[in-house]
């Protein structure tokens, strides 16, 4: 399964590899890429990942979730 993560605030590298390792973190997540021209990480999964572990674990390292599909 495939979600796009829309995420505000990623300016650098930096950025792009925090977010990539902490959403790896997250129960069931296979797999997480961050394309940071886009502002989107694209997440690999076997099942659908509940949206609310996303948007805490995003939101604990200082960013914000806009959209997710």
């Amino acid at each position: 399964m495939k979600t796009d993560v829309f995420i505000e605030g990623m300016t650098c590298q930096h950025c792009k590899m925090k977010v990539e390792q902490t959403l790896t973190n997250v129960a069931g997540v296979k797999k997480a890429k961050v394309n940071l021209n886009k502002g989107v990480a694209t997440i690999k999964s076997k099942d659908a990942i509940d949206q609310s572990l996303l948007t805490n674990a995003i939101e604990n390292i200082g960013y914000r979730i806009t959209e997710i599909k």
